[in-house]
């Protein structure tokens, strides 16, 4: 487990431009938070709590692991009412996928059932990724970074999210990374329209979903292939 770090001075603060609005680093004692923001935006950017058998399922899968083993690209959105959102993500998506495959998804497949045995067809998905871990994506070598972005409705529309993806841009690209990639449900438009007009360029799609990618041409070399693991949005 990594530990949370401070991030360096990337640019405006979020209550320098959204007034009321802040963001930190992510800590351990975020994820029963992240655990929550993760349900309530895990159908496609709305509420999966009346869809999942398994409350924490979405969150052990796209969010947890992410703020336990790469905090330094955590970012935590907080407003009045507490934690309203996250920024998550890893530099090296197949390094990740091994750490996961060695010490993460182990106790998840005793905690969980198999896919075929999922009470509900909204779990079917994320209960495969337990089960058989995300396996090397060699297509995307040269965006190996990927992230994950879930905002609350209350704080979404005042340009957040664009100034977190501004912020770890310009992280991963100090960190040596050539590039990133992000997979967005195609039934979350809202979510397809926002990473357009945040300068991704889409990189594959399909029927269910789209992946969407930056480079950063200044970077060092490639860390190693890339893993898919970027869930849809």
């Amino acid at each position: 487990m990594t530990e949370p770090a401070a991030h360096q001075d990337l640019g405006p603060t979020a209550e320098e431009v959204v007034p009321g609005v802040r963001w930190r680093p992510v800590a351990p004692a975020d994820v029963p938070r992240l655990q929550r923001i993760c349900l309530l935006t895990g159908d496609a950017g709305r509420d999966a709590t009346d869809r999942t058998a398994h409350p924490d399922l979405l969150a052990d899968v796209y969010a947890t692991p992410y703020a336990l083993h790469e905090a330094r690209f955590g970012t935590v959105v907080e407003d009045a009412d507490g934690v309203a959102g996250y920024l998550l993500g890893c530099r090296d998506t197949a390094a990740f996928e091994r750490w996961r495959e060695a010490e993460w998804w182990p106790p998840l497949r005793r905690r969980y059932p198999r896919p075929e045995d999922a009470e509900r067809a909204f779990d079917v998905g994320p209960l495969r990724i337990v089960r058989t871990g995300v396996p090397p994506e060699p297509r995307w070598a040269t965006h190996p970074s990927h992230l994950h972005v879930d905002l609350l409705p209350r704080v979404r529309g005042r340009g957040i999210g664009r100034l977190l993806l501004e912020r770890v841009r310009a992280q991963l690209a100090a960190d040596g990374s050539p590039g990133l990639h992000l997979e967005v449900s195609a039934a979350n438009p809202g979510a397809v329209a926002f990473y357009r007009r945040s300068g991704l360029v889409e990189l594959a799609r399909s029927e269910r979903s789209y992946v969407f990618g930056c480079s950063f041409p200044s970077a060092g070399p490639s860390a190693g292939p890339a893993a898919e693991g970027s869930p849809p949005a």
